[in-house]
């Protein structure tokens, strides 16, 4: 499905390469890619689960399954069935296979998401293939009554029940929050000392606070003297199970004030059982004929129980992978070649075993957009037709913006063991932390749209 970029691409280039981003690319004829042996094995089986996902949870869906040649041909389509399960053979000439998802929500905007997967002629077994839920959940308003909490801790501050810190002297007698999650931290900190609890949060309520509730100690994180980058970030999550219960943020004027040891320092509660991963986020933006473009680097770690963190190693913006979106952009703007894309960042960091692309846009027909692929770094992603699941003559894209993240990942696995682990851990937090993927990775994404 050829869409009509419109020079976007070449133009992100050119910003990448006005902002300084890793230098000049050189001219060089790219190396060809290699493409996989197109000769199909006979009865590989595929098995399914079609998921739509948003903070209310998960369900099954009815999406199309759609078969492609190598080339990108449409070979035919099936349908997963009520439960979203789907078992078959793929067809004996089929080498890439496309999930495809319509949706549209109560106020009746549409959306169409697309997730094809390259090269699957030896079989594809996933637990799940989930898609976004775009139906607003709400939230629940949680009334927190701090009269008893005050009386018994006045020099005390509570934190997670507002954005800021709420010293509890200085408090009302109860403030309120909107959350959408199924349950929050909440601890107190005075002198050094930090007390947490968990609280329901998964209907309105008012839930009265006192000292009695908080029984788990703190611990503060040690990450060593840290020394930031321009626009760098410190996030701290915290789960439990699937739930996200905790976010801290720290930029480099917090870190660096006086008060922030003593008041705001990052801490996990070993005895609550969460799991917690700390983030350094690196943002650079910029903007050239009529593109905006911005560049997110990021390492992830799991803190350990003591509040160790190691840190890992930011993929770094360099000329290999400029010189990597230079073939992927001008592979873009070819109308006339027989790829979408060819994707080659294999020099951008050996440690890259994955590279995600995915295309957004905005359709007369189709709705809000999202097509959606993960490679191994290396490879050609073919014109794909769809037959009657998508009409190319009904695709009409509006303001195409595009996102490429490079992915240094915890692992030891080949491509498409890693893109089988990859795929369902969407279904939820607690696969992706089973999976261990993103324990000491490092991410570099490039979102390039139009101003």
């Amino acid at each position: 499905m050829k869409l009509k970029y419109n020079g976007l691409f070449l133009a992100t280039l050119a910003a990448m390469q006005l902002s300084g981003c890793g230098g000049g690319g050189s001219n060089d004829t790219p190396n060809s890619i290699e493409r996989p042996d197109p000769t199909p094995i006979v009865f590989s089986p595929i098995s399914i689960k079609a998921l739509e996902q948003n903070k209310c949870g998960n369900l099954p869906v009815i999406a199309d399954v759609v078969f492609h040649q190598a080339n990108g041909t449409f070979i035919s389509s099936e349908k997963t069935q009520a439960d979203g399960q789907f078992e078959s053979n793929i067809p004996t000439n089929a080498q890439h296979v496309s999930f495809v998802y319509r949706s549209e929500t109560d106020t009746g905007k549409k959306y169409l998401q697309i997730q094809s997967v390259l090269n699957i002629q030896n079989g594809f077994d996933v637990d799940a293939v989930v898609f976004a839920n775009y139906d607003q959940c709400g939230c629940s308003t949680i009334d927190y009554d701090l009269e008893t909490l005050r009386a018994e801790s006045p020099d005390s501050y509570l934190h997670g029940a507002s954005i800021d810190p709420i010293l509890l002297r200085e408090a009302p007698d109860k403030v309120s929050l909107c959350t959408d999650e199924q349950q929050q931290l909440l601890f107190t900190r005075f002198e050094g000392v930090s007390s947490g609890g968990l609280f329901d949060t998964s209907a309105p309520a008012t839930v009265a606070l006192s000292d009695t509730q908080f029984t788990a100690q703190g611990t503060e994180l040690n990450f060593g003297e840290h020394t930031f980058e321009p626009k760098e970030l410190i996030t701290l999550s915290s789960y439990v199970g699937n739930t996200n219960v905790y976010n801290e943020h720290v930029n480099e004027a917090r870190y660096n004030h006086t008060s922030y040891k003593d008041n705001n320092g990052l801490l996990i509660f070993k005895d609550l059982n969460t799991v917690n991963y700390l983030s350094t986020t690196r943002l650079q933006e910029s903007t050239a004929f009529g593109v905006s473009v911005s560049t997110n680097a990021y390492a992830i770690n799991k803190v350990n129980d003591e509040g160790q963190v190691t840190g890992a190693k930011h993929i770094t913006n360099n000329a290999e992978l400029v010189r990597g979106y230079q073939i992927l952009a001008e592979s873009l703007a070819d109308e006339s070649a027989s790829d979408v894309a060819v994707i080659n960042f294999s020099s951008a960091d050996e440690r890259i075993d994955a590279v995600t692309f995915t295309l957004n846009w905005e359709d007369a027909h189709q709705g809000t957009s999202r097509w959606h692929f993960i490679t191994d770094g290396n490879d050609a992603i073919p014109d794909l037709s769809f037959g009657d699941i998508i009409p190319e003559d009904k695709v009409t894209p509006l303001e195409i913006s595009m996102n490429v993240s490079l992915l240094a990942l915890n692992s030891d696995l080949s491509f498409n063991d890693l893109r089988e682990v990859m795929i369902e851990g969407q279904e939820s937090f607690e696969k992706r932390v089973e999976s261990k993927l993103y324990d000491g990775a490092a991410i570099f994404s490039i979102i390039a749209k139009p101003l």
